[in-house]
């Protein structure tokens, strides 16, 4: 009667693999649990150890037809890509990082992790920081400016997020290196700065055309820290 594992002693040999990767994948999640499971979770995770050895082991079967050395380089070639892809999700965070720091560098404004509770963004080539905050879902690229008492935005800008200049009061009266310049309080009902989120943040719109929307110190001190270090600007939250 013809084995049910095919001719020539070869066959128990890969049965004999087939039954060592499967008792092995048992005992390895046993000794993780300190024991074998009684719970639904635990047997669920056995029954995954099993199936996965038996591909495994079924794809070394298979593998007879393409020889034992071919065999054993797929092999190999498999523990390879199950290695990278752990090694990648083991260093998840720190690629992360490595990537913000390049958008860093392409995209100044872009804002980059810096810590547990922090962000930071990269100094520009014309020496200025500038950052991208939504304000009412909307993108605003800011100059951040540390002389400016509180944020700006400009009627164009203002209008984008849902503000009609022509509606508002410019009580305001600002002095600039162009002279005295008027303009409106407003409040920005959502405002988001990198992963943070502010509501009702007091801000300004100014009467005439601005170069660009300033983001000053009235925001600025809503973090809980900032500085400037090594060509970043640092936010702490």
């Amino acid at each position: 009667m013809a084995s049910p594992w095919g001719r020539g002693p070869s066959s128990w040999i890969w049965f004999a693999i087939f039954a060592g990767g499967l008792t092995a994948m048992v005992l390895w999640l046993a000794a993780e649990r300190g024991g074998l499971p009684d719970d639904a979770a635990g047997g669920s995770r056995i029954i995954q150890g099993i199936v996965l050895a038996a591909v495994i082991a079924a794809g070394l079967v298979h593998g007879r037809r393409i020889g034992f050395k071919g065999a054993l380089g797929a092999g190999f070639a498999w523990i390879a890509i199950g290695a990278a892809l752990v090694l990648g999700y083991s260093y998840r965070f720190e690629g992360l990082r490595a990537w913000q720091r390049i958008a860093g560098e392409i995209v100044p404004a872009a804002t980059m992790r810096a810590g547990p509770r922090s962000f930071a963004v990269r100094r520009a080539a014309d020496g200025h920081f500038y950052i991208r905050a939504e304000v009412n879902g909307t993108s605003i690229r800011f100059l951040v400016d540390t002389g400016a008492s509180t944020t700006v935005l400009g009627p164009r800008d203002a209008a984008r997020v849902g503000i009609d200049p022509a509606r508002l009061s410019f009580t305001q009266r600002f002095r600039t290196a162009n002279g005295i310049v008027r303009g409106a309080p407003v409040i920005l009902a959502r405002f988001k700065i990198g992963p943070v989120r502010f509501r009702d943040v007091r801000a300004s719109v100014n009467e005439v055309p601005l170069g660009g929307p300033l983001l000053g110190i009235s925001t600025l001190k809503l973090f809980k820290s900032w500085k400037v270090e090594d060509d970043r600007l640092t936010l702490s939250y």
